[in-house]
């Protein structure tokens, strides 16, 4: 293994100490083990067992080593419970900083709880406008202990727009959930929408965001097909997008050129329950093995830590998997350069953090028209081929980021066998 970036990790062997026994460094991880979200676990397991890895000989905070321990909560993929789980590590374990990933459902109850009981938070994997707004974000009093990086709707709306000229698609169907990601899809000021001011038009019902579970997207898809809309988009978990799909494919007068999905389509599981209608299915891509950047706490590049990844879990990488590296990595930068092991002084490395990680460099509130607590990671398009009875992930247009290299050539989805 390459060795770590200078200054962030401890030289081996150390470990400072008092009468009381080492203080040590504890890092607060909340995920959502279990339920609907569950899928996530299989990366952040693999994330935490490699963190424990790297952080074995602890870490250096204003000069001295610590040693440092990682602390996992489960969401159970549950608002509430992201919030008491959250709750915990700050009362019940006295952690010195808050990281969570997983979606605005389990990040956004977490910020929150930090935010009011003052406690340092780096989250991810969502678009920061849900993060932001959903909380209620004001640029004139930004938040002091919560931070957030990843991409926003800017990126996905541009990254949609390319894919789509390229199939000649002018006319776009929105669905979205009735959750803090699906208004940020649905909002007319910086959401899908906005694809208008591109000559594209958007069609969607107007009766809101659908519920969880929800078990007919009728209106939708009659929508849809009466506008002959060229492409569909939006956000939803996989089972409803899965009922979704059933019901385009039930009308044999509707075939759009692309389905286009945020969240559903992130792991190849969800693919394999989809069967060949999983072929040809586009979404964003904010990491991939493609992406030519390297671990600060590691040196292994993205290519390294996909394959690592696929040889231990037997199973293919996910955007996921390097935003969870990466949480870890803005997390040590941070820790690395604090005056202290006091929360303020944590927060405030936080907030000067300006790391080279696995997904691109992370610095707060150093782009324009983002918030001082956001760092923004551009994205490119995904499509999903099926490839001898299995599924791959290849970047098809990389107008996002052109350093990241196309790994295919966009194409229609293929017509109902």
């Amino acid at each position: 293994m390459a060795a770590p970036a200078a200054g962030l990790l401890a030289a081996c062997g150390g470990g400072s100490s008092s009468s009381d026994g080492p203080r040590t460094v504890r890092i607060g991880y909340v995920v959502p083990r279990t339920g609907k979200l569950g899928l996530y676990s299989i990366v952040e397991s693999y994330v935490i067992q490699t963190m424990r890895t790297l952080f074995a000989d602890g870490i250096k905070v204003a000069g001295r080593t610590y040693p440092v321990e990682i602390i996992l909560r489960d969401s159970q993929s549950d608002r509430q419970r992201a919030g008491v789980a959250a709750a915990d590590l700050v009362f019940k374990d006295k952690v010195d900083l808050v990281l969570v990933g997983g979606t605005s459902d389990t990040a956004i109850p977490v910020s929150d709880q930090c935010e009011i009981n003052q406690v340092p938070c780096i989250s991810t994997l969502a678009p920061w406008q849900s993060w932001w707004t959903g909380r209620g974000g004001n640029v004139d009093m930004p938040f002091h202990w919560t931070y957030h990086f990843s991409w926003g709707m800017e990126d996905i709306v541009n990254d949609a727009v390319s894919m789509w000229k390229q199939l000649g698609i002018t006319k776009v169907g929105l669905v979205y959930s009735d959750d803090d990601d699906g208004r940020a899809f649905a909002s007319r000021d910086f959401g899908i929408p906005t694809i208008s001011n591109y000559g594209f038009q958007v069609v969607s019902p107007g009766n809101g965001g659908f519920e969880a579970g929800a078990t007919s997207f009728d209106d939708y898809v009659s929508a849809f097909r009466s506008q002959e809309v060229g492409a569909v988009i939006g956000v939803a978990q996989a089972a409803d997008f899965a009922t979704l799909q059933r019901a385009i494919r039930q009308v044999s007068t509707f075939r759009p050129k692309a389905l286009t999905m945020s969240k559903a389509l992130d792991h190849q599981t969800d693919l394999r329950t989809l069967g060949s209608n999983g072929d040809g299915l586009t979404t964003e891509i904010g990491w991939s093995p493609s992406h030519p950047y390297r671990s600060s706490l590691s040196g292994k590049s993205s290519k390294d830590l996909a394959d690592a990844f696929a040889k231990d879990r037997g199973r293919a990488w996910t955007t996921g998997l390097g935003f969870s590296h990466a949480l870890f990595e803005v997390a040590a930068k941070a820790l690395s350069g604090a005056a202290s092991l006091q929360k303020e002084d944590i927060a405030s490395a936080i907030r000067a953090v300006d790391a080279q990680t696995i997904v691109g460099p992370v610095a707060f509130g150093s782009q324009q028209n983002v918030p001082k607590n956001v760092a923004r990671i551009p994205v490119v398009g995904g499509q999903w081929v099926q490839v001898e009875n299995d599924f791959a992930l290849k970047i098809v247009d990389n107008s996002g980021n052109t350093k990241v290299p196309l790994g295919g050539q966009l194409r229609e989805l293929p017509s109902p066998a």
